[in-house]
């Protein structure tokens, strides 16, 4: 092996080519927008399940605090009927 076939091997794995192009030319602005849509409709969704979540828990502790009123009251015993006065008899 000659000295300069020595020296440029090792250096050829260095160097970097003038015209070297790393994949295809991609448009900034169309990944910007795709990435725009994405995010806005994660957060829409994200945004949907929170008030569903919140609608749904609210409606659930109302429609439990009224059913346990109901409750309530089905317990306590009725009133009694007053006597008859006897003035009317």
């Amino acid at each position: 092996m000659d000295f300069k076939k020595f020296i440029t091997d090792p250096a050829a794995i260095y160097r970097m080519p003038a015209a070297r192009t790393l994949g295809p030319i991609v448009d900034v602005d169309a990944v910007h927008e795709v990435g725009r849509k994405a995010g806005h409709e994660a957060g829409h969704a994200e945004g949907y399940e929170a008030g569903r979540k919140a609608g749904y828990e609210a409606g659930y502790n109302k429609g439990y605090d009224e059913g346990f009123q109901m409750g309530l009251e089905a317990k306590t015993p009725p009133e009694p009927e007053p006597p008859p006065s006897k003035s009317e008899s």
